[in-house]
């Protein structure tokens, strides 16, 4: 089953894996990435279709209680299994569960600052939507 997520929190995907001198920056969003795969990763082995893309739109095109303009980084991936992150009639139930209060690394590409550098998935104030395709 496929699935689409849109965070305010900088997911780039850098590929800096060591901790260098200098790259610091680049070594965080990374990590922030690999904190998304991971808790992706409880329920599913995952596909992901790609690296996470960074769009420029209005906050409500996405699912964000926002007309502002945005950056946003939406990443595409795929279960083996249909309908695992289902619960309560919802689609996408267990994805808000699983994410809400994950710790990430703030302060990099973002354009809102958060109160608290965790992964909200309740409204109002969502930094990450989730949506089944």
């Amino acid at each position: 089953m496929r699935y689409k997520l849109y965070t305010l929190v900088d997911i780039t995907n850098t590929g800096q894996h060591r901790h260098e001198s200098g790259k610091e920056a680049l070594r965080w969003r990374e990590q922030n990435y690999q904190t998304v795969l991971q808790t992706l990763g409880i329920r599913a082995n995952i596909t992901v279709a790609g690296k996470p893309e960074l769009l420029e739109v209005g906050g409500r095109a996405v699912g964000f209680e926002t007309d502002e303009i945005l950056r946003v980084w939406r990443l595409d991936f795929e279960t083996e299994r249909d309908f695992l992150y289902e619960k309560n009639h919802d689609p996408i139930g267990y994805l808000k569960e699983d994410f809400h209060l994950v710790p990430y690394i703030q302060g990099l590409g973002e354009s809102m600052e958060q109160s608290h550098a965790v992964f909200n998935t309740a409204n109002p104030g969502a930094n990450i939507v989730f949506f089944q395709k």
